[in-house]
């Protein structure tokens, strides 16, 4: 193993949102469920699920909801604290962060309350988060509700507070993300130099409330979620309108692009007149306009790469939602001790990839 391996770069870690920190930059409307939620508003966020819930049967009090991790530090866990003794204990030297609670924004329907909400995130995580060190990058939120006024917070969250784009969510709005109703929001980010960034988490309206395990559910919704958006934005023809626009898809690992890399090359092969349709994922994945967030140690990830490069793929720990603290330097040591990647693709998938994607130098 070289020492020449480039220094790790988290392409999606968490916040972990405190809310009573959330209400200090929040509109009234948005502050009163944060301090003060109620069963039927249980926080300014809709829930992740309100289907499936924890197995009794393998439930660990002592553990909680996340169950047995170690966290980095005494701190609370998630806070921006915690998060530098994590990159500097797990010698990792950036993190993407997105959020916890606000996963669920696309749920929202009502425009003022979404604009609110959502300024009134940006701002928390700017002050608490990115301006503590320049090594925490939290993703915006956006109110996608209302494209204008995406535009606007977009603009704002990149030029004004400096954060690296936005999230948009996997699942939840009304029109699939690739629909020419939120191309302003794409054109905007394409004219910032920004990356948006599709993230996985909430499992509604995909057709799985009638599974009665969490298990079941987490198996699809990640995966999915991510799968759909991607479909609706390359069909749309968005990534060719506009040739500057990045767009990360994250917390679905990687092997969800397999199937896409056979479907599409099919489909281009055979049914182009009828479909309408002639490009592969292939094409997508090395134009540079495309990442996918990942774990190194993914069995698919070997077939992936000696498809389409390492270009497409970047490292990504989740801390500190799935894994902990210990996983996640496990993960950084098996990857440099991967067989099927030289240390220069190491090198690309830890840190490099994400570098030149999200402008880190």
């Amino acid at each position: 193993m070289s020492n020449a391996i480039a220094k790790a770069v988290d392409a999606d870690g968490h916040i972990m949102e405190s809310l009573a920190e959330m209400a200090e930059y929040a509109h009234p409307a948005v502050k009163e469920l944060c301090v003060n939620p109620q069963n039927f508003f249980r926080t300014p966020f809709p829930t992740l699920d309100g289907v499936h819930w924890p197995n009794p049967k393998t439930f660990r009090e002592e553990f909680g909801i996340m169950g047995d991790h170690e966290g980095a530090s005494a701190n609370r866990k998630g806070g921006a604290e915690d998060w530098l003794e994590f990159l500097d204990k797990a010698d990792v030297e950036y993190s993407i962060m997105y959020t916890s609670e606000g996963l669920t924004v696309g749920a929202l329907r009502a425009i003022e309350y979404s604009i609110a909400v959502c300024q009134a995130y940006n701002d928390y995580v700017a002050d608490r988060y990115r301006n503590v060190s320049d090594k925490l990058l939290p993703m915006a939120l956006i109110p996608m509700q209302s494209p204008k006024d995406a535009v606007i917070e977009l603009r704002r969250a990149v030029n004004d507070l400096k954060l690296p784009g936005a999230m948009l969510p996997s699942s939840g709005l009304p029109l699939p993300l690739g629909h020419e109703y939120y191309f302003p929001v794409y054109e905007e980010a394409a004219r910032l130099g920004c990356v948006l960034g599709v993230h996985g988490g909430p499992n509604g309206g995909m057709g799985l409330d009638a599974l009665d395990s969490l298990a079941a559910s987490h198996v699809i919704h990640h995966p999915m979620g991510l799968m759909i958006a991607c479909a609706s934005m390359i069909h749309s023809g968005i990534f060719e309108q506009q040739p500057d626009l990045k767009v990360a898809y994250t917390e679905g690992g990687s092997a969800w692009c397999t199937i896409f890399l056979d479907r599409m090359a099919r489909n281009a092969e055979l049914e182009a007149d009828m479909l309408g349709f002639d490009k592969s994922f292939e094409d997508y994945l090395t134009g540079g306009q495309i990442l996918i967030g990942c774990e190194g140690e993914e069995p698919t990830l070997e077939h992936l790469i000696k498809r389409v490069g390492i270009e497409p793929f970047a490292f990504s720990t989740d801390y500190p939602h799935e894994v902990d603290f210990a996983a996640v330097r496990k993960q950084i040591k098996e990857t440099k001790e991967l067989t099927f990647m030289n240390d220069q693709q190491k090198s690309a998938f830890l840190g490099d990839n994400a570098r030149r994607f999200f402008n880190l130098g």
